[in-house]
């Protein structure tokens, strides 16, 4: 936007409009003060640049202009001040806005001519229109920018503009901005494309990032930039928890049937990604001592069973990692361990309008992440030598089977706040004394 300094100057010649803007640096030692423009500007950098940021982004984008007086006279920024000054947006962009748009910005410095023609440094920050996120000062309501001023958005105004973004778009779509497309590990997308489509990468006749931009692994941004979206990581980086908080099982087991931090046996974080957590967590459920088995004695002598349906607690692992709700900062699936039950806890409630009941009932769910259950699709159970996900909606039902086969109790499902707990209940020793 405006490339050239004549078509730059041209538009600050003209005026403030809804994509232009312009304002005077002042510095106090190096720290940046802005020349207030009216009432209700003043000296509160970091609050003016926050607002102007998010009064863009959640428009349609636009340009600011450092170094310029009210009067469009170019007095410019000292060279010195310069790289302290961009270090100075940047911060109040990752720091002081909800979420960050450092991603959306793009500096240019430019030489304009003041009315003498002497050429002036000044800073050009162009602020993309955001696709994805409604952005908003820490502690804020969004602003937006109706003609040359920026205003706060009303409720109705907002809902509007969340609609209008990718912030209705699942989480599997939306492009993870702190991560990098190398943190997609080629070798693993290499592995699941030769089973997937059993022909080698090299043969699909498009580009690795066209590729994974097919399936929904990777997204560009506001500014182009490629990256790899919730999905992707997921799938494909071996540590998602480093860009999608909590995307990990956090096990604990526990002596006897409440949970006391001081009776904890053991307690285990279960990373990788989805289906190593998967794996890695049916082994431990598998081999683990901490799970109990049940007994049965008769004139053959004491003959120990599971506890506990290996396809049902399967079932139960694949439901909490596949279908919670990822977009919940600082949350995990939990799995707790006693000696009568076994708890599975994931974040977010039941999707769309189901309730306990129609699962129960065999009602068909709506998925919450339904392209991650589709590439689950792909990858076989070394349990039961199937699919992950069968597509049928057949597995809640079946691990209630299981669990009444073996423990004669249906397990319980609970809505928690905003997560689900399954409980599955242990088979019960029928020994003789």
């Amino acid at each position: 936007m405006y490339d050239t300094a004549d078509e730059l100057l041209r538009e600050i010649m003209a005026g403030e409009d809804s994509l232009l803007d312009w304002k005077e640096v002042v510095f106090k030692g190096n720290q940046a003060r802005f020349v207030a423009k009216g009432p209700d500007s003043g000296n509160r950098a970091t609050v003016e640049m926050a607002k102007d940021l998010c009064c863009f982004a959640n428009t349609e984008g636009g340009v600011i202009v450092f170094g310029v007086r009210k009067d469009r006279e170019r007095i410019g920024i000292s060279e010195e001040q310069m790289e302290d000054f961009q270090q100075f947006i940047v911060n109040v962009a990752q720091n002081n806005i909800e979420p960050p748009m450092g991603h959306l910005l793009l500096f240019d410095r430019v030489l304009l001519p003041d009315t003498s023609g002497t050429l002036r440094l000044c800073l050009k920050l162009e602020i993309k229109k955001a696709f994805y996120s409604v952005h908003a000062p820490k502690g804020r309501r969004p602003y937006w920018r109706i003609a040359d001023h920026c205003h706060e958005m009303t409720l109705e105004q907002q809902a509007r503009a969340f609609e209008r973004r990718g912030m209705m778009a699942p989480f599997e779509e939306r492009p993870v901005f702190s991560a990098k497309m190398e943190n997609l590990e080629s070798e693993r997308f290499n592995a699941y494309y030769e089973v997937r489509y059993d022909m080698q990468m090299e043969a699909a006749g498009v580009t690795y990032d066209r590729l994974l931009q097919n399936l929904k692994l990777a997204a560009q941004d506001e500014s182009g930039a490629l990256h790899p979206t919730g999905l992707g990581v997921l799938l494909f980086a071996s540590r998602p928890e480093q860009w999608v908080s909590g995307a990990y099982v956090d096990i604990v087991a526990y002596e006897g049937e409440n949970a006391d931090a001081d009776k904890q046996r053991d307690a285990k974080i279960i990373r990788g990604t989805v289906v190593e957590q998967i794996e890695r967590t049916m082994e431990y459920l598998r081999v683990s001592p901490l799970v109990p088995v049940a007994a049965i004695k008769d004139e053959r002598g004491r003959l120990d069973q599971p506890g506990y349906s290996l396809r049902a607690l399967q079932e139960a692992v694949v439901n909490a990692i596949v279908h919670r709700d990822y977009s919940i900062q600082g949350a995990q699936v939990r799995i707790f361990l006693f000696a009568d039950r076994i708890e599975v806890t994931n974040p977010g409630k039941l999707h769309n309008t189901l309730s306990p009941a129609d699962l129960f009932a065999g009602c068909q769910p709506v998925r919450r992440n339904q392209m991650l259950a589709g590439f689950l699709r792909d990858y076989n159970s070394p349990l039961t030598g199937r699919s992950y996900m069968e597509g049928r909606g057949e597995g809640f039902l079946t691990m209630v089977r299981e669990c009444e086969r073996l423990s004669s109790r249906r397990p319980t499902l609970e809505i928690i706040g905003d997560s689900v707990k399954l409980t599955i209940w242990a088979a019960t020793s029928n020994t003789e004394k």
